[in-house]
């Protein structure tokens, strides 16, 4: 799988380097075995699967590697980035960023990206990218909500973009 960045809005160059540190990890991490053990491992409820998910581990990474964003007409196997860098308001300080279903662009808070690692900034790419292929979670925070795709997968992406050591599909 490839990371491509198409728009990248509101970063210095600084933050600029982080974020293709970070989506440099993230390729990498999708392209590991340990990234498909992971998501093929995945239980929930004392069951194979994930918390708000009908799909079972295999078609939920089956998904992940088509990589058919709900904004593209086709899968492509390309994992497709519009990242806006924002300073969100006092109301949304603790918002790490979000995404809507009628927009091809991640937002990213930058008081979360400014102390975030590349690791770090890997894992919320890859949660709000599950997002742009219809996985969902709880909008409250709730017991099963850390099991969602989203959630439980973007914490994977990040462990995985920490480790360092990675073997290749």
């Amino acid at each position: 799988m490839k990371v491509s960045l198409g728009q990248v809005r509101g970063f210095s160059v600084a933050e600029r380097e982080k974020l293709d540190a970070a989506t440099l990890r993230l390729t990498e991490v999708l392209n590991s075995r340990e990234f498909r053990d992971g998501v093929l491992s995945a239980t929930f409820g004392g069951k194979q699967g994930y918390a708000s998910e009908s799909r079972n581990p295999s078609e939920v990474y089956a998904a992940i590697r088509a990589a058919k964003e709900n904004f593209t007409a086709s899968a492509d196997g390309e994992v497709d980035l519009n990242v806006s860098l924002q300073s969100f308001s006092w109301f949304q300080r603790n918002l790490v960023g979000y995404t809507t279903e009628s927009s091809d662009t991640l937002t990213t808070n930058r008081r979360f990206f400014s102390s975030y690692s590349p690791a770090e900034v890997a894992g919320h790419l890859a949660h709000e990218w599950l997002h742009k292929l219809g996985f969902e979670h709880d909008f409250k925070a709730t017991a099963r909500r850390p099991d969602s795709v989203p959630y439980e997968v973007g914490e994977l992406v990040e462990r995985l973009a920490a480790s360092g050591t990675l073997t290749p599909l």
